[in-house]
């Protein structure tokens, strides 16, 4: 089934335009959702240079607190 999702984010003052954007270039909108321009396919089933929805990048802790303990042995 195909998604009928649009983010309304990509369309308010602050995004993003088409123009002048290096691909993988990231950008974080101001709702947490993240966005790479990068290459892919639309609709049509043609390529196309876009800002597409990509996952977080993990960043590490800086405090050091560890789910478990060091290793033993």
């Amino acid at each position: 089934m195909e998604s009928t999702f649009i983010h309304v984010c990509l369309k308010t003052d602050g995004a993003p335009t088409e123009d002048g954007h290096e691909v993988g270039e990231r950008w974080v909108c101001s709702c947490g959702d993240h966005f790479v321009y990068r290459e892919g396919f639309n609709r049509g089933g043609y390529p196309e240079v876009a800002w597409w929805p990509a996952p977080a990048i993990p960043q590490p802790r800086s405090s050091g607190i560890r789910l478990f303990g060091p290793r033993k042995g």
